[in-house]
C-alpha cells in the first residue's frame, strides 16, 4: 500500500492512499461473504451461496459498494498507523467505488491536533476557598432527613393549613358574566397548600376550610398566563375539599438516628452529618480550585481550534441534551417542537460551549505532554471494567470499549484528568497551610506513571 502525506491547511493532513489490486480482490471476497451472510437466498444457507449466485441476487454494484467500504476502512487505518498520525476527529473522505482488477485510490483529509503555544500554567496567585459547615447547616440536613421520612396523616380535628396535602374539586367561572371557563374544572385535584401550583392566591384562600366545606375563591389570571385569552381575567372558583392530610415528621430521637444513619444517638447522627458536610465542602473547594487552574492555563495558551473538533464537541453536547430529554420521557423532536427551534438553532446556541470544551481538551493535552504525564495501563483497565456494565448488551459500545480506539480515548481523558490532579496536588504540597485544618486529611495523589516533574509550584 502506498501512502502520500501532505499538510492540508488548518491542522489537517491529506493522505493519498493507493491499495494494490490484490487488496481489492480480498475486499471483494469479504464483501461477497458479508452480503451472502445477511441475504436470504433461496436454496442456500446464510453465507454459503457462491459468488455468481450472490451477484445475480444482490447485484455487482452492492458488492462493490461493500468492498469499497472495506477498502476505505482498512486503508485509512493502516495509513494512519504507517504515518504515525493521531487523528483529532473522523476524516473527510474523497472516495469512488472500487473497480475489480485495478488498484484502489482514495483521499482522506485527516484533522490532527493543532500546535498549542502554552503559557504559564503554574505560577497563579489565587488560592482555594473552603467554607466550613456550621451547626445551622447540620440542623438543616437533619430537618431535610425528617421531612423525607414524613408520613401523610388524615386531618380530622382542625382546618386546613399551609403545607397540608389536599384533594379538591372545583369549577371556574368568569367574574364579569358568570360563564364557565373552558378547562377550569376538576373533580379530584391534588395540591399542596402554599405551593402556588395553581393561580397565585388560589391556595391561600383555602386555609381555614375543612373537609366537606364549599369555598368561593376569587382570583385573577396572571398577565403571563399560558392561555392568552385568560390573561388578566378576573375569575370565581367554587371549590370543595374532599380530603385533607398533614405531613407529619418523625420525632428526632435515637430510634430515628438508628433508622437513617445506623448510629446510636441523635448526637451521633449530627456528628455523622457534620463529617460528611466537611468532606463535601473540601471536595467542592478543591474542585473549584482545579477549575480555576484549568482556566488559568487556558487563558495563557494560544491555539487555533479546528472546526471539525468544535463540531464534534457540539455533537457531544447535543447528544447529552437528547439523553437528558429522554430521561424526562420526551423525544428530541418533541423538545424541538415545544421550544419552537430547529436543530440548527440548537447547535448554534451550543457552539460557544463546544468551542470552549475543544479548547480545554487541546490545552490540557498539551500541558500533559509538557509534564510528561502517562497513564498506567492498569488505570485504563479499571476504567474499561467500570464502563462495561453500563453498556451491557450494546454490542457496538462493548466492542468500542474493548478496542484500541476506545482505550486510546479513555487514556486521553484520564491523562487530562491526571495532569490537573498533579498541578493541584503539587500546589498543596508547596502550600500545606492552605488545606483546611477542620477538614479530612488530604487524599493520596492520583496514580500516574513515574515521570520527571517540570518544576515546583510557586
Amino acid at each position: 500500500m502506498e501512502v502520500i502525506s501532505t499538510p492540508e491547511g488548518k491542522s489537517s493532513v491529506r493522505l493519498e492512499i493507493v491499495m494494490p489490486a490484490d487488496a481489492v480482490a480480498a475486499a471483494i471476497g469479504t464483501a461477497v461473504r458479508a452480503v451472502a451472510q445477511r441475504s436470504k437466498i433461496p436454496g442456500f444457507r446464510p453465507g454459503k451461496a457462491p459468488r455468481a449466485v450472490v451477484e445475480r441476487f444482490a447485484g455487482i454494484e452492492s458488492i462493490l459498494d461493500e468492498a469499497t467500504e472495506i477498502l476505505v476502512e482498512r486503508g485509512y487505518r493502516d495509513a494512519v498507523l504507517q504515518k504515525e498520525i493521531v487523528p483529532l476527529t473522523s476524516p473527510t473522505l474523497e472516495a469512488k467505488p472500487a473497480v475489480e482488477g485495478e488498484p484502489y485510490r482514495f483521499v482522506a483529509i485527516v484533522p490532527v491536533p493543532p500546535e498549542v503555544q502554552l503559557g504559564d500554567y503554574r505560577n497563579f496567585k489565587f488560592t482555594p476557598a473552603f467554607e466550613e459547615p456550621d451547626a445551622a447547616k447540620v440542623e438543616a440536613v437533619v430537618e431535610d432527613l425528617r421531612d423525607s421520612y414524613a408520613t401523610l396523616t388524615v386531618v380530622a380535628d382542625r382546618s386546613a393549613e399551609l403545607g397540608d396535602y389536599a384533594i379538591i374539586g372545583f369549577t371556574g367561572y368568569r367574574a364579569d358574566d358568570g360563564s364557565p371557563i373552558d378547562g377550569a374544572a376538576s373533580e379530584r385535584m391534588p395540591i399542596v397548600l402554599g405551593s402556588e401550583r395553581l393561580i397565585p392566591g388560589f391556595e391561600a384562600q383555602l386555609v381555614g376550610a375543612r373537609v366537606g366545606d364549599a369555598v368561593t375563591v376569587s382570583v385573577a389570571f396572571p398577565d403571563d398566563y399560558q392561555e392568552e385569552s385568560l390573561r388578566g381575567v378576573a375569575a370565581r372558583f367554587e371549590v370543595s375539599i374532599t380530603d385533607l392530610r398533614a405531613r407529619v415528621k418523625p420525632p428526632l430521637d435515637d430510634a430515628f438516628a438508628k433508622q437513617v444513619a445506623n448510629v446510636e444517638s441523635v448526637d451521633g447522627l449530627r456528628t455523622e452529618i457534620l463529617t460528611r458536610l466537611k468532606s463535601s465542602a473540601v471536595e467542592r473547594g478543591r474542585h473549584e480550585f482545579a477549575d480555576k487552574v484549568v482556566e488559568y492555563a487556558m487563558a495563557n495558551a494560544s491555539v487555533e481550534i479546528p472546526d471539525p473538533l468544535i463540531e464534534e464537541e457540539v455533537d457531544g453536547l447535543v447528544d447529552e441534551l437528547a439523553r437528558s430529554i429522554a430521561r424526562q420521557g420526551l423525544t428530541f423532536e418533541q423538545y424541538l417542537q415545544a421550544a419552537g427551534k430547529a436543530p440548527e438553532e440548537i447547535r448554534a446556541e451550543m457552539r460557544e460551549r463546544g468551542e470552549k470544551r475543544a479548547r480545554t481538551l487541546l490545552v490540557l493535552s498539551a500541558v500533559a505532554g509538557a509534564e510528561s504525564v502517562e497513564v498506567p495501563e492498569a488505570l485504563v483497565d479499571e476504567e474499561v471494567a467500570r464502563a462495561m456494565p453500563q453498556v451491557k448488551g450494546q454490542r457496538k459500545m462493548e466492542a468500542y470499549l474493548a478496542s484500541e480506539r476506545g482505550r486510546r480515548a479513555i487514556r486521553a481523558s484520564l491523562r487530562r484528568s491526571l495532569v490537573v490532579e498533579r498541578l493541584v496536588d503539587e500546589w498543596f504540597d508547596a502550600h500545606p497551610e492552605s488545606w483546611p485544618a477542620w477538614g479530612p486529611e488530604r487524599p493520596a495523589p492520583a496514580v500516574a506513571a513515574a515521570t520527571p516533574k517540570k518544576g515546583s509550584a510557586q
